[in-house]
């Protein structure tokens, strides 16, 4: 990962391991929002990095919409 330009809306594992989406970039920082949704955190860039297989896997089980089933 570009470590002073993360992409804008993919998904990026902090130095703690929380996966996010960044969502922006302000003043040094990276902001990144949990898989789902959640509250916003921020990190310094070079803290970040691209997310494994098994992450992305992870990321989709939050991410996929599933139709409700008619009882």
């Amino acid at each position: 990962m570009d470590e002073l330009r993360p992409a804008f809306r993919k998904y990026a594992v902090d130095s703690t391991g929380k996966v996010g989406r960044v969502t922006g970039r302000y003043l040094g920082s990276v902001y990144l929002r949990p898989p789902g949704g959640g509250k916003e955190w921020s990190v310094p860039p070079e803290e970040l990095r691209e997310p494994t297989e098994a992450e992305l896997a992870r990321i989709r089980v939050f991410t996929t919409p599933v139709q409700a089933v008619p009882q």
